[in-house]
């Protein structure tokens, strides 16, 4: 490695070169310090050296890809925590000592004389996330009323750290066990400058302590189903594997909503959605796939950066969720008996309408209730069942038999509408659709689709009034088919 005098200006110079002095090091290199370089840019390598005849100490600038839950050393209560390295270099890990992690993130441990996360917010250590949020919003008010920024800044911290439910159980205990582990928060990736020594085989640092470490932060805004949510008694967890964001949400963030953990029973049918807007902290997580390690970039929000905009029809549509659910779960059985014939063959809806009145079902039990799932949409579903002579319940679609054409619908975005040609005998069309998959009728497997008069598809598109015309331009007869066929008799 070549030794490069490094000086507090904006780049150092070096050896017939001008070596930048990283932004995660300004204010934190001194002007005797010399830098380390490897081959390419990061991680940056600096000695510093001690006085008083003690050992020199390295001070470590670089990018953390990967963080793993606090491990215990062997044959020691001591833990220690292992990260990945970013960037092209021998460099590979970042071992941090359990004192590095603690007096950097987490002041008021057993052995440690500061105030306690929960004194810096003047929070009762009992208090719930929605108690957590107020008596951060009021320190924040008072410290931007008397000007006192580093109060903001720290009151702020202890939030983001204590509303996170793992991080604020590990903390809790380090409040009386000085061995109690306790993780980087968020496992979260980042920029980080640490003191401590590089191994002589250049591929480990020993993390002493911490001196600065700046978390990968994206701003994100989407909306979201309250059904894929989880209810729990004091937040609602929202956890998306396909976005890879999880986000944490409390009574403080959802004015007037009051919920238990009984919703998990009935979200299903709840439809509406809300829009979040926050600040979100990048939380590499590792797994495997056929042996093969996989590292995947989730992100997790910061919850004192969480804004929530809830839609004006929220309490009726609770509302409605309630009830529907309430009403299928005291029509448990007819419904179990309807579902299982259906799913042996079509059945008409006057036959279920007759079904119910038999069986004294309440009068808002509707036929289609019988199969209806919760990401059906109702507009496709109305719009074929206004137009239709009638319509037969069959597995999970429903069959609509219009002048001049059937159309069999999924009332679900992802699903297409398939449309056949009405035929001159009703029961043996139903006879032969009840033995055939969509995927047979698509590849008209032994000429399934041109004998059941298969017209075509129409895919679903982002305009609900372009579907339907499309539906009914094809539900005539004499149309040709997709298979070159004239529909005619």
């Amino acid at each position: 490695m070549v030794k490069v005098p490094l000086h507090l200006k904006s780049t150092a110079k070096g050896i017939g070169s001008s070596i930048p002095v990283p932004g995660t090091l300004q204010g934190l290199v001194h002007s005797g310090d010399s830098e380390e370089r490897t081959s390419g840019n990061e991680p940056v390598l600096f000695l510093r050296q001690a006085d008083g005849g003690r050992a020199s100490q390295q001070i470590l600038s670089a990018r953390i890809d990967l963080v793993f839950e606090p491990r215990q050393r062997s044959q020691s209560q001591d833990w220690f925590i292992r990260a990945e390295v970013g960037g092209a270099s021998e460099l590979k890990t970042i071992i941090f000592s359990a004192d590095a992690v603690r007096q950097h993130f987490y002041p008021g441990t057993a052995r440690d004389g500061r105030e306690c996360l929960y004194k810096v917010l003047s929070a009762d250590k009992s208090a719930n996330l929605d108690g957590l949020r107020l008596a951060w919003r009021v320190k924040t008010v008072a410290a931007q009323l008397s000007g006192a920024v580093d109060t903001k800044v720290k009151a702020e911290r202890a939030f983001n750290l204590l509303a996170n439910p793992e991080v604020r159980s590990a903390y809790d205990a380090s409040l009386h066990d000085d061995d109690a582990p306790l993780p980087l928060p968020f496992g979260a990736a980042g920029y980080c400058v640490v003191a401590g020594q590089l191994s002589k085989d250049g591929e480990t640092f020993f993390a002493d302590s911490i001196l600065a470490f700046k978390l990968n932060v994206q701003p994100k805004r989407f909306e979201v189903l309250l059904r894929q949510c989880e209810f729990l008694p004091d937040r609602i967890l929202f956890r998306d594997s396909k976005r890879k964001v999880e986000i944490w949400l409390d009574a403080g963030l959802l004015e007037g909503l009051r919920w238990d953990s009984t919703w998990n029973n009935w979200k299903p049918w709840l439809r509406s959605r809300i829009s979040i807007a926050s600040d979100f902290v990048e939380a590499p997580k590792v797994h495997f796939e056929d042996g093969e390690r996989v590292v995947t970039s989730w992100w997790i929000a910061l919850p004192s950066r969480i804004s929530v905009t809830m839609p004006a029809s929220l309490s009726a549509d609770i509302e409605r969720a309630r009830t529907f659910h309430d009403l299928l779960g005291r029509h448990a059985e007819i419904l179990t008996r309807i579902r299982e014939q259906v799913a042996r063959e079509p059945v008409e809806v006057g036959t279920v309408q007759f079904w119910f009145d038999e069986l004294d079902a309440a009068p808002a039990l509707r036929p289609e209730f019988a199969t209806w799932q919760p990401d059906y949409d109702v507009f496709y579903f109305d719009q074929l069942r206004r137009r239709s002579r009638t319509w037969f319940l069959f597995r999970e679609e429903y069959l609509f038999v219009l002048p001049g054409a059937v159309v069999s619908e999924i009332p679900m975005a992802g699903h297409a509408s398939y449309i056949f040609a009405e035929p001159p005998d009703m029961d043996r069309f139903l006879r032969r659709y009840r033995g055939v998959a969509r995927t047979d009728i698509r590849m008209n497997k032994d000429g399934v689709a041109t004998e059941l008069g298969f017209v075509r598809r129409v895919l679903r598109g982002t305009k609900k009034k372009r579907w339907l015309a499309d539906v009914l331009k094809h539900s005539t007869t004499g149309k040709e088919n997709e298979y070159g066929h004239s529909t005619d008799e």
